[in-house]
């Protein structure tokens, strides 16, 4: 995980509250206005589900990374908040449970995707 992600995951994941629109932050919006920035760095990055506006990219240098530049659901506010209540229900309480709890990440991951399809189709 990048440092940035790292430390912005561990803020979120010690705070366990909404951050809401971050507009002091220079690349604000990245997504669209209003946003919520609570998960700026994805925690379930790269899901690598296209269905969230996600796509590979070829990199210059050769190969491919994932580019989520067009992923809005998980910055809408009720995605959000509702991703702090699946990590508290699952126990995912730190940045290391992001990265060692795969599986339940992905769990988290689909249980959201399943309830809120209907913002990640309007973003498409």
């Amino acid at each position: 995980m990048h440092p940035l992600a790292y430390e912005h995951l561990k803020k979120v994941m010690e705070e366990k509250k909404l951050v809401g629109s971050d507009e002091m932050c220079e690349y604000y919006p990245c997504h669209f206005s209003g946003q919520d920035c609570t998960w700026c760095f994805c925690p379930f990055y790269p899901c690598e589900d296209e269905r969230t506006g996600g796509e590979w990219m070829k990199k210059k240098e050769g190969g491919r990374i994932w580019d989520c530049s067009d992923c809005f659901w998980i910055h809408k506010s009720e995605v959000a908040k509702e991703l702090l209540k699946e990590f508290k229900k699952f126990r995912i309480d730190s940045v290391e449970d992001i990265e060692k709890r795969k599986e339940v990440i992905k769990e988290v991951f689909s249980i959201l995707i399943s309830k809120y399809n209907h913002l990640i189709e309007r973003a498409q």
